[in-house]
């Protein structure tokens, strides 16, 4: 029974610690819930929510393929590359359309806006040209899905042996297709023809040809690579029922039970390609982070608090994180690896609150209180701050979600998962942690044995006390005081100008190959007019050299896992599974070159052999640098692109901190097909860098061949009616989906102020708080720098994260500062206080977020440099925060009282204003933009205080 007095309280406290003194006072029915958030979290975790590798993409284009054996790319092009375009562009969402005529085939590229689903574009595009194009072309219309193999299939089986008769191996992989759908989890399987049915238009008669081949490479019990003729079938599952994880298992006891002996001959079947191997790394590798964050969180509470704390946080932390899986899994969510990497990283945001609260529960109950009442306490210090800090985080986060394009819709789902674990650990910190404390730290006043002789705390606590005592020093030792606060701010600044020479230093680039990769891929590329049986000569050389150069580093080869046609006399590709990296001492960038350089040596024809890496990402252009040339006319086409080919091959293109890269290679220009962009003819040139930096080299190579190929260079030199583009695919996409970022950040800044401001009641410790952003500088460019890795989408995406956690630090210190000021404590005196007792927190949140992302770091290319963004950013955000902000505050403080401050003000502010009006460079309009806004706030500042005055 609660006492009248308690309830009287309750209603003039703030609404933190009435929720905090709500659930305490009601502590076996907060245990009872807590317990059932944990069990269904875990259930779901464990049982219930499906298991992907990368989130599936939505890419709005259509892709269209089909053969018209007329022998003419004339008659192709007419007869159906441009009718095509003239149908298919009058279609709603339609914002390009690209075709491709060759002598016997067609196919063309049709993309949409983004608000068009893949699949609902392909179909208007069928229904569009249903009889209204040639009855003897087989066209088929597909959207694209590049989370799947052959643009549909969630795994592939590979069938091989026999003599290597395609009519045999086709009919095994037809028995196979039919068997495996008795398989609950397979719902589609199909197998991939190597031979072709078409009506000839001129004599009207059905033939059968060989369009296509394909192979398998298997490591066997011989320790060597084997390579045999093989037929591919595509294997869809039943997506509502089963992940990927669970096709492959059933798939496996499938075919070890595959009875073929009805068949003559030797016959086998085999996974040739298989996401849930990547997967199921991908999910161990995170989850072993997830588990080394825990552990770490606990360890730090121990030896920084106390055990009982250390209970607290784990026992909070792995609630926060069934809630958070929970939600996912109402929501529609999987468990993927971007949801998977979003938890590893809220760690470092969330124990933020766990740290916050239980160690403010702890420093209460030193003063001997009754539970309640340390509660209490341990809640109004620190709930507003706890509240602000959250949700800065989440307006850092919130606008990554609204990005367009490939890549925001890639990771997307990082911010929606943050934002969720956010606001539950808010919540769960100020319910579970006070009611966890009631049983566990407020159960013993004594302090414990370990308290007493642990050398860790008695190190931090020694810490906490001088770098404390050193604004003191102002008041104590003044002139001691003044070096030493000149020191650090200069000490600070050096750092923000170190940074930016290491930003010079730091290559550029939007979605960089990884270090190391457990997949490479080949392709191939044939002369003009080969025919099928020297594409496969050709390829049987490749098998040789995969063999030679990495036959002891590769598990499985297989030919046509990604490519929407199967290997053909034009093109192959050929997809190398590698010993996992983390069980070999070769990276893949090695075996790729070596590769590379034996291919090049190897081709005495014109077959081109491009040598890849596979990454999550969106795949890696050969050729990124492509020029594209208009022109009916084919000879005045090719003599400009001859002209643009020699103008760039070997150009050297300077970078905005003025190293320099060269063009190294040109692909060749043909004129075998009509290739036609919105129904306009055009040739492409495209060109490779000798460096990988190649959203930097893009943008300078454009620049400088622009600056060479002007209209009036056209017009001067017989190219009228010649008009000349740069269109670089994928990474125009990337970097539109980049620079929302540059767009977006702006916005998220905004708005923290704004609730800084409201949080703080005041317009400049909002700047103040913000000062936690550029002292991440200097661990940004120069862990980057140190560790090679490229400025990039996802070490943006980290940096906003860090911002996030930053930004927490110096809101616990102001709040603190605040209410120091609040009890009467001068400006010194409050933020020396501040460094004193919000020493520890700081610590513990900087120390478990590196703790838990190191090893991913380590291990894992894929996320190494947003790994390290946040790793040391924050090393060196703490490190400044602790020593240098407490002089900025001072600084801050005294501007906010000084006449001199005040005056100066507003001749800097008429200053400014006169400077953004006429600005005379983009430089001193941005230097007089921030004088303004700096400025200007504080003029709002002191207008606000007069206000008060009066």
């Amino acid at each position: 029974m609660k006492k009248k007095s308690d309830r009287k309280s309750l209603k003039q406290e703030s609404l933190f610690v009435r929720l905090s003194s709500f659930f305490f006072m009601r502590a076996r029915l907060a245990l009872v819930l807590l317990l059932i958030l944990l069990i269904s979290g875990g259930t779901i975790y464990s049982k219930v929510i499906k298991r992907e590798g990368f989130p599936p993409i939505q890419v709005p284009l259509s892709f269209v393929n089909g053969f018209y054996f007329v022998n003419d790319k004339e008659v192709v092009d007419e007869q159906l590359a441009q009718p095509f375009y003239k149908i298919v562009s009058e279609l709603d969402g339609v914002t390009k359309v690209q075709t491709t005529a060759n002598a016997n085939d067609f196919n063309a590229v049709v993309y949409f806006e983004d608000s068009i689903s893949p699949e609902s574009g392909a179909q208007s595009v069928r229904d569009a040209i249903k009889d209204k194009l040639p009855t003897q072309a087989q066209l088929n219309v597909v959207s694209i899905d590049p989370g799947s193999y052959l643009n549909k299939y969630d795994m592939l089986l590979t069938v091989y042996g026999g003599d290597g008769n395609i009519e045999e191996l086709e009919r095994v992989a037809e028995f196979v297709a039919k068997d495996i759908l008795n398989q609950e989890s397979v719902v589609l399987a199909e197998p991939q023809p190597l031979l072709a049915k078409a009506q000839n238009p001129v004599t009207g008669e059905t033939q059968k040809t060989q369009t296509a081949f394909n192979k398998v490479g298997i490591y066997q019990d011989n320790a060597e690579l084997n390579f045999y003729p093989a037929i591919t079938v595509g294997i869809d599952r039943d997506s509502e029922n089963f992940d990927v994880i669970r096709l492959s298992e059933n798939v496996k006891e499938y075919l070890s039970n595959l009875d073929l002996s009805e068949f003559s001959g030797d016959y086998s079947v085999v996974i040739g390609a298989d996401f849930a191997e990547s997967i199921t790394t991908q999910i161990n590798s995170l989850q072993d982070n997830l588990v080394t964050g825990l552990i770490a969180v606990a360890i730090v509470s121990l030896l920084l608090i106390s055990w009982r704390a250390s209970l607290v946080t784990a026992i909070f932390m792995i609630t926060v994180m069934a809630v958070t899986v929970s939600v996912l899994y109402l929501v529609g969510y999987t468990l993927n690896t971007i949801t998977l990497f979003a938890l590893v990283l809220s760690l470092g945001l969330f124990v933020d609150d766990a740290t916050i609260v239980v160690e403010s529960i702890d420093a209460a109950k030193k003063k001997k209180k009754k539970p309640l009442k340390v509660i209490k306490e341990a809640v109004e210090k620190i709930g507003a701050a706890s509240f602000s800090g959250t949700f800065t985080t989440v307006l850092v986060f919130l606008p990554l979600a609204f990005i367009s394009g490939i890549l925001g819709e890639f990771i997307r789902l990082m911010p929606i998962t943050v934002i969720i674990a956010l606001i539950s650990s808010l919540i769960l910190s100020l319910t579970a942690i006070p009611v966890l404390s009631k049983f566990i730290v407020l159960q013993s006043d004594k302090e414990s044995w370990f308290t007493r002789i642990n050398p860790v705390a008695k190190l931090e606590a020694l810490s906490a006390k001088y770098l404390g005592l050193l604004p003191r020093l102002l008041k104590t030792r003044k002139r001691t005081g003044q070096v030493v606060a000149v020191f650090m701010v200069l000490l600070s600044i050096s750092g923000i100008v170190i940074a930016l020479g290491f930003a010079n230093k730091v290559p550029f680039n939007i979605f960089p190959a990884s270090k190391d990769s457990d997949q490479i891929g080949i392709t191939l590329n044939f002369p003009e007019g080969y025919t099928i049986e020297q594409a496969q000569k050709s390829a049987d050389g490749v098998d040789e050299i995969i063999k030679n150069e990495a036959g002891d580093l590769v598990e499985r080869v297989t030919y046509g896992s990604f490519s929407i046609v199967q290997p053909n006399a034009r093109s192959a590709d050929i997809l190398v599974d590698l010993v996992p990296f983390n069980e070999r001492n070769i990276k893949s960038p090695e075996i790729i070159e070596a590769l590379q350089i034996t291919l090049d040596k190897s081709f005495v024809d014109d077959t081109k052999a491009k040598v890849v890496q596979y990454d999550a990402g969106p795949p890696v252009d050969d050729y990124p640098f492509k020029v594209q040339i208009y022109n009916e006319d084919d000879a005045t086409a090719l003599r400009l692109a001859e002209e643009v080919r020699l103008y760039i091959n070997d150009l050297a293109v300077t970078r905005p901190n003025n190293t320099q890269a060269k063009i190294t290679d040109t692909n060749s220009i043909s004129v075998a097909a009509i290739k036609r962009i919105d129904g306009k003819q055009f040739i492409e040139v495209s060109a490779a860098f000798d460096a990988e930096d190649v959203s930097a080299l893009l943008v300078a190579a454009e620049e400088k061949t622009s600056e060479k190929f002007t209209s009036d260079y056209l017009s001067n030199n017989g190219y009228e009616d010649t008009e000349i583009t740069y269109d670089f695919g994928q990474e125009s996409e990337n970097a539109d989906s980049f620079a929302a970022l540059s767009f977006v950040f702006p916005i998220a800044l905004g708005l923290m102020y704004l609730l800084l401001a409201l949080q703080f009641r005041s317009f400049l410790q909002p700047l103040l708080i913000f000062l936690a952003i550029p002292f991440t500088f200097l661990g940004v460019f120069g862990g980057l720098y140190l560790t090679d890795n490229s400025l990039s989408f996802f070490v943006m995406v980290g940096l906003i994260g860090l911002v996030g956690i930053a930004v927490n630090n110096t809101i616990l210190l102001t709040t603190y500062t605040n209410q120091e000021r609040a009890n009467g404590n001068e400006p010194i005196d409050a933020i020396s206080n501040a460094i004193t007792k919000r020493f520890r927190p700081l610590l513990a949140t900087t120390i478990t977020t590196i703790v838990a992302l190191l090893p991913l770091a380590l291990a894992d290319p894929f996320w190494e440099a947003l790994a390290f963004t946040i790793i040391f950013g924050l090393a060196s955000s703490t490190f400044f925060v602790l020593v240098s902000f407490p002089y900025y505050y001072l600084g801050f403080e005294k501007m906010r009282h000084s006449i001199f401050v005040k005056r100066a003000t507003l001749w800097l502010f008429g200053l400014a204003l006169i400077g953004l009006v006429t600005g005379w460079n983009s430089t001193y309009f941005a230097i007089s933009t921030g004088l303004y806004i700096f400025t200007t706030v504080l003029l709002l500042e002191q207008w606000k205080k007069i206000g008060k005055k009066r």
